[in-house]
């Protein structure tokens, strides 16, 4: 047997012509399930924010995790619970956790989760958690405006602790 090279095998690759076969089609449809009241103003504290969410996360038994979109003007456009995780993590995708704003073409987010265990207290995870929300943000163009993380009695507030800066130095930047 002749031993073949792996730059011969490449020529001959490029040299045959590609066969045709079938590609999907994607078509991305936003469908509003259901609409809720959440009141006429828009937000300007993190408790407003943590009581508004709160329903949501009262009979939890497991960590989730929810966005909530917000347009230029700071008026929400959708709440979604993004990821169900285990007692006490959750796996964040950032792509699946910023694909509503994206979709809504939304100018900011906050990101809102639960611990199960009653204590608001963030963890280690959830401080790098909220870097990485803030980065992909930033990349993204679509600022994080607050991570909360509700307990049994109250929260906790990453912004209200100076854990997330308050503007974004490279949001109105252009492009290089």
């Amino acid at each position: 047997m002749q031993k073949v090279s792996q730059k011969a095998v490449l020529d001959d690759m490029m040299a045959r012509p590609i066969p045709r076969k079938k590609i999907g089609i994607v078509h991305l449809e936003m469908v509003r399930e259901s609409r809720c009241l959440y009141g006429m103003k828009r937000f300007r504290t993190s408790t407003e924010v943590a009581e508004m969410v709160r329903p949501l996360f009262d009979k939890a038994h497991r960590e989730m995790v929810a966005v909530l979109t917000l347009s230029t003007k700071l008026e929400v456009q959708a709440l979604e619970i993004a990821m169900v995780g285990g007692l006490n993590c959750c796996y964040v995708d950032m792509k699946e956790l910023f694909k509503l704003a994206i979709v809504n073409n939304s100018s900011y987010i906050i990101c809102i989760h639960n611990h199960p265990s009653g204590y608001a207290k963030p963890s280690r995870e959830d401080e790098l958690l909220t870097d990485r929300l803030w980065e992909a943000g930033r990349i993204l163009g679509i600022s994080l405006l607050d991570h909360i993380i509700l307990g049994e009695y109250g929260y906790y507030s990453f912004r209200e602790n100076g854990k997330i800066p308050s503007e974004n130095p490279d949001r109105d930047k252009p492009a290089a």
